[in-house]
């Protein structure tokens, strides 16, 4: 019978000992636990470029950027924007406009008929990039509706009831010649003006918007008529500058079928449970139009 001395036992724990101790001090180097410097990107706003026969103006109210990284979203950021970027090497990056749908803060998507700005960027540790991102309407955006109020006439039409119809301005005008302009007198109570009728714009869900800038001293509110429906989207809300908002008709237009007749409409309305706000409402109107694909 053979036995193995205590010693022996002992020297062979101590050298799986030390082994383990070596492993686990090479896994806990001073390389492991220090902080990865990152890159930094800038970006300041979006510039959009427009073809004004085909889409109109080239207004915008961009919010934020949505960054993609060979076509991973790697976050979303308010603008103007400074983020790291812990990543080293070139790579394929997009940019791409953010807005806030219906103008509502906690609202925030990503514009679907804006192309993405794209660049080739090479990060290093402690970089600072500056983008410029630059964007266009994407070439199969179709508009529905376009209203500038710079040809001689207006395509609205008004309800059976409105106290006054949208005259043109050349005064506290947005951009061009001429802005919508609506004044209530204080024996007026209501207006109401509808687009033209639009259909077979939405398939399966696809985005349909309103773009337009707006200034009003009362809240006004936009919707979709249909020949037998009347559906309340979005109060403007009151402003002394002009301000520009992304209007969401998708989901209302969805809920209908696809050869609906649509018209988007203004309205306002003064009654003994609202009152006005002022005495005298006015608002103005310009870049009025409807996007779809």
């Amino acid at each position: 019978m053979h036995y193995i001395k205590k010693n022996s036992l002992v020297n062979k724990f101590k050298a799986a000992f030390y082994i383990v101790v070596l492993i686990i001090t090479n896994s806990c180097s001073k390389d492991n636990f220090e902080a990865k410097v990152p890159s930094y990107i800038t970006i300041d706003n979006f510039t959009v470029t427009s073809n004004y026969a085909v889409h109109g103006s080239s207004s915008s109210n961009i919010t934020d950027v949505w960054v993609y990284i060979n076509d991973d979203l790697v976050g979303t950021y308010e603008l103007p924007a400074r983020f790291p970027v812990i990543k080293e090497g070139t790579y394929n990056v997009k940019f791409y406009a953010g807005i806030k749908d219906n103008g509502v803060s906690g609202l925030r998507e990503r514009y679907l008929f804006y192309t993405p700005h794209e660049e080739q960027i090479t990060f290093e540790k402690g970089k600072e990039i500056k983008i410029e991102p630059k964007v266009s309407y994407i070439s199969s955006t179709k508009t529905a509706w376009l209203e500038d109020f710079e040809s001689p006439s207006t395509s609205f039409t008004y309800s059976t009831g409105s106290d006054t119809i949208i005259n043109k301005t050349n005064t506290s005008v947005f951009e061009g010649n001429a802005s919508g302009y609506v004044y209530l007198q204080s024996y007026m109570d209501f207006f109401e003006a509808k687009s033209p009728v639009f259909s077979n714009v939405s398939s399966l869900g696809s985005p349909v918007y309103l773009e337009l800038n707006f200034k009003t001293n009362e809240p006004i509110l936009v919707g979709l008529k249909t020949d037998d429906d009347n559906i309340g989207i979005v109060n403007l809300n009151t402003t002394s500058t002009w301000k520009k908002i992304y209007i969401n008709l998708t989901p209302a237009i969805s809920q209908k079928s696809a050869n609906t007749n649509f018209y988007v409409f203004f309205g306002i309305q003064s009654s003994g449970l609202s009152p006005f706000q002022t005495s005298n409402p006015e608002f103005y109107l310009d870049n009025i139009k409807i996007l779809h694909y």
